[in-house]
């Protein structure tokens, strides 16, 4: 920018530790400066370059509320075999599961 131009460019805006508003030139088309966040909007959407290893995509979380799902009925079961008494939550749960599976068996046809 030309001084004239920069003279009479736009702003920051934002506050500066004495409480005052920046006086810096705002980034052009932002509202603050090249200090104040005005440079990089940050990542463009569905950028894959922070990609990792989806351990935490949600995709993998859907599997992993499955898995515990199961793995917390095979817990209650090895109680029931085990001769454990269950928890009233764990009780209902199982009976809920089994009445869901001999409702899919009955109108399963083969």
């Amino acid at each position: 920018m030309q001084p004239e131009n920069l003279a009479n460019a736009p702003r920051c805006g934002a506050k500066t530790r004495s409480g005052k508003s920046c006086q810096s030139p705002a980034v052009r088309e932002r509202n603050r400066c090249r200090m104040h966040g005005g440079t990089n909007g940050g990542a463009p959407k569905g950028n894959r370059n922070a990609w990792k290893h989806g351990n935490r995509s949600a995709e993998a979380e859907g599997q992993l509320k499955k898995v515990r799902s199961v793995d917390r009925d095979l817990r209650a079961l090895g109680k029931l075999r085990q001769g454990i008494a269950l928890q009233t939550s764990e009780m209902d749960r199982l009976l809920d599961l089994f009445s869901t599976a001999s409702l899919s068996q009955e109108s399963d046809p083969t």
